[in-house]
């Protein structure tokens, strides 16, 4: 009889040995994986595009009922690429269009000056913007929007952006303004 125990009293702590030690395995496989894994939490906004940095600005923080206000898309592509310019043949140039909504006028988009660029596997010579550059748009606010409100603007930013080897897939970007109605 007590040779009976004896062998299940270490049968059980065999057991529990085991249990001990896959546990141990488990947790160290789920540190390991925590570790090697990418975090999820998020600092900051992901960035808008792949191929180059995108920010929006207003010329002032804000504009009366019936003021106009400069809308600016800033684009720098990143080193190495480049987008194309409005003129350009066969390639989705750089266009912003901005979301309709009551109240609000959009004026026509200014463009800087672009560079011409010779691209010899095609042989052909197409205008890009290779440096940072910035967009301009005014718009008037309706006379009907009350002061002491806020406004948001929405819109996107059409492009397509390529290096010396390959165009990549053309990129649509959505942008948004805040003014605040004085």
């Amino acid at each position: 009889m007590q040779k009976t125990d004896s062998n299940r009293g270490a049968r059980r702590a065999r057991r529990d040995n085991i249990g001990l030690c896959v546990l141990c395995v488990l947790c160290g496989y789920v540190l390991v994986s925590a570790q090697a894994a990418p975090s999820l939490q998020f600092r900051g906004t992901p960035p808008l595009s792949k191929h180059a940095t995108i920010t929006t600005a207003t010329a002032t923080p804000s504009a009366a009922p019936g003021g106009k206000i400069a809308l600016f898309v800033d684009m720098a592509p990143n080193p190495g690429v480049h987008v194309y310019a409005p003129g350009a043949k066969d390639y989705l140039p750089v266009k912003v269009t901005l979301k309709a909504q009551p109240d609000v006028k959009a004026g026509k988009i200014t463009y800087p000056k672009s560079e011409m660029m010779f691209f010899a596997p095609l042989n052909e010579t197409v205008p890009v913007y290779q440096k940072p550059f910035r967009l301009a748009q005014d718009v008037t606010l309706g006379k009907s929007l009350k002061a002491g409100s806020t406004l948001t603007l929405a819109g996107t930013l059409e492009f397509q952006a390529c290096d010396d080897k390959v165009c990549f897939v053309p990129e649509s970007v959505p942008l948004t303004w805040t003014v605040a109605v004085k």
